[in-house]
């Protein structure tokens, strides 16, 4: 690294926002790379400390933070057009919310904790509403019926509860992340800052030759829709419900027609529509963001490097990060 720079508020969310709309296009195929779980709520953390960064060095909290959550939401729109609806709402929501809590309370340990709870337990709650949606309340009973089953035929007391537990269990993982991501926002600046002095002593270079990527198969999701459905009708056919297996059949196909037939066309007409007409009028901001995103991806090769010679998935989870961020906001290239 040549050396270490200090830059203006202005210039540093710039870059705090480039950060942020690559993080949406590219690390997901950096933590499948690293091979570790839970990348959904990685991606989701990482979200609520760049916009707790922005809060901090900002004077106009909620305007600066909705500039940024549309600019990251037009190079999405821009990237990848194709992204489900509800990818788009989970990055409104963290931009909207942090801009509510950050406007109305100072940048503190409670505050951002607070948001920090907020926008991941809105992702988790997200997936399940998604699951009621396709599935109907028909996906809870056959989960109950089963279990229970299982409990009177093996005599196991409380088996029936488990569905509520593997909720509840899950709900918990994104609420004590929600905790850990507002409390290491406020301590991540400093530790970055730290790990940019040291790079500055170091030769660095990205061995990588290009950022991994995630290829989503569309098949395995169907599979997945496929075998959940498969199970719940076979639970009501086998327990001599057989009107709710062909409910259970019919809703689900509706549902699906609904959400990729309808909502997802809709949802991409009106998302192009805005694109197109907000381009033109945000064309400045929009090329200064879009003017750091190649260089971030290569600081995202240099930091994937270093992570990739940790084993512990939080040392490569807090390394990759801090050497990213202190490369892509203190590093003079």
């Amino acid at each position: 690294m040549a050396k270490t720079s200090e830059y203006s508020a202005s210039n540093l969310i710039t870059r705090l926002t480039a950060l942020w709309a690559v993080s949406e296009s590219g690390l997901g195929g950096i933590f499948h790379a690293m091979k570790l779980p839970f990348s959904g709520l990685i991606l989701g953390s990482f979200a609520v400390m760049i916009v707790t960064f922005i809060a901090t060095h900002s004077e106009r909290k909620f305007r600066t933070i909705v500039q940024a959550t549309l600019t990251v939401v037009l190079i999405k729109a821009i990237a990848s057009p194709h992204s489900p609806f509800t990818a788009y709402v989970a990055v409104l929501f963290q931009g909207l919310a942090g801009a509510l809590i950050y406007s109305l309370f100072r940048v503190n340990y409670l505050s951002s904790v607070f948001y920090g709870i907020i926008a991941l337990m809105e992702s988790a709650l997200q997936k399940l509403l998604m699951l009621i949606l396709i599935f109907g309340k028909n996906l809870w009973e056959a989960f109950q019926e089963f279990f229970t089953s299982l409990a009177k035929q093996f005599g196991l007391q409380g088996l029936e509860h488990l569905p509520l537990l593997i909720v509840g269990g899950y709900c918990l993982i994104y609420f004590c992340g929600g905790i850990l991501a507002g409390v290491y926002s406020i301590s991540f600046p400093g530790a970055i800052r730290t790990r940019a002095e040291q790079l500055h002593t170091e030769t660095v270079t990205a061995t990588a030759a290009e950022i991994p990527k995630r290829r989503k198969n569309p098949k395995m999701k169907l599979l997945g829709i496929i075998s959940i459905l498969f199970f719940i009708v076979m639970v009501f056919a086998f327990s001599g419900s057989v009107h709710k297996a062909v409910y259970s059949l019919l809703r689900t196909v509706a549902a699906l027609a609904l959400i990729y037939l309808i909502i997802n066309p809709l949802f991409t007409y009106f998302l192009t529509r805005w694109k197109d007409s907000t381009k033109e009028k945000r064309q400045g901001k929009l090329q200064a963001v879009l003017a750091f995103v190649p260089t971030f991806r290569n600081h995202a090769k240099t930091a994937l490097s270093y992570a990739e010679a940790e084993r512990s998935p939080f040392k490569k989870i807090k390394i990759f990060l801090l050497t990213w961020m202190a490369l892509a906001l203190f590093a003079e290239d």
